[in-house]
């Protein structure tokens, strides 16, 4: 929450318990992020739901409020129980643009792994694979490219189901989803760029650099450091743009052979020696687990939804 600017800060805060639209009642300050805070909210009606508000100094800027409310219209194209539906989008009384999303239980794989002392246990960081290889394959299945995977957004529930989130910058095939993202700081996330991505080759962009996204977020929760390790967002950058990826055994020596060779495969340069597509690589992430787990992990989303839909 640092982030931002103390008068900013107390804006956001101020929301806690004012009533949005006449009909919002807002509970209370979930999280803050560079670009928008989220709260619990209650309707008037009684569902209870979040409110993703667009910071009130970015909400002036045409582009960034387009972006952000493009974020519901792309998400809502999948269909996937891992996608976080946006249920609407309004303006508050002072003119921050505002999200209505489903409510989740749970904490980001970032917040579990800080929590457990930088890294997450191999069981969970299977399951988190499996269920973001799944959203991810059915995303690219619905023509959207993510472009901003990273620990931050994903979600384990609750019950341990994985959602993806932030659908903010992602592209789509007929490239309704690329105006207005001009800039570094929207184009996604230094530390888990793929070379084509940290680059600006923004049509080199792709199904392919979501899974070296979904790599270098799985060598993160594995070894509780980063691809590329560096001092400063833009030293990052360069780094993403320019160096080859190091092999998940040089940051932790006891990751097991099989699921290195996963991560290895999915962070390579060239994007002919990655994995062929997402739902490849979770077909040999579930094979890996079986062998390091000695048990099959269970049904992903996209097999779940299809027999209830039977």
């Amino acid at each position: 929450m640092g982030s931002l600017h103390a008068s900013a800060m107390d804006i956001v805060e101020a929301r806690v318990g004012t009533i949005l639209r006449d009909k919002w009642h807002v509970d209370s300050l979930i999280g803050v992020g560079g670009m928008a805070a989220v709260y619990a909210a209650t309707h008037r009606n009684g569902n209870r739901v979040a409110l993703k508000v667009l910071h009130a100094q970015l909400s002036v800027d045409g582009n960034i409020r387009s972006r952000f409310k493009r974020e519901g219209y792309v998400a809502n194209m999948i269909s996937h129980p891992g996608i976080v539906r946006v249920l609407d989008d309004d303006v508050t009384e002072d003119g921050s643009v505002f999200l209505v999303m489903d409510l989740l239980e749970g904490e980001t794989t970032e917040a579990r792994a800080q929590r457990l002392g930088g890294r997450l246990p191999l069981e969970d960081v299977l399951l988190v694979g499996d269920g973001l290889l799944d959203v991810i394959a059915a995303a690219h299945a619905a023509g959207v490219v993510h472009r901003d995977i990273k620990p931050e957004n994903v979600f384990i529930t609750l019950e341990r189901d994985v959602k993806v989130l932030d659908f903010g910058i992602a592209g789509l095939r007929d490239g309704f989803a690329q105006s207005g993202v001009k800039t570094a700081a929207m184009m996604g996330t230094p530390a888990f760029m793929p070379p084509e991505q940290a680059l600006g080759r923004m049509k080199e962009v792709d199904s392919l650099s979501d899974v070296w996204a979904v790599g270098a977020t799985l060598f993160n929760l594995v070894s509780g450091q980063l691809v590329h390790e560096a001092e400063t967002a833009n030293e990052l950058l360069v780094l993403a743009a320019t160096a080859v990826p190091r092999s998940l055994s040089d940051a932790s020596a006891d990751a097991p052979g099989p699921l290195v060779e996963i991560v290895d495969r999915a962070l390579a340069v060239d994007k002919a020696n990655r994995w062929s597509s997402a739902r490849a690589m979770q077909h040999a992430l579930r094979q890996a687990a079986a062998e390091i787990l000695r048990a099959p992990l269970p049904a992903p989303h996209s097999s779940r939804a299809r027999v209830q839909t039977a």
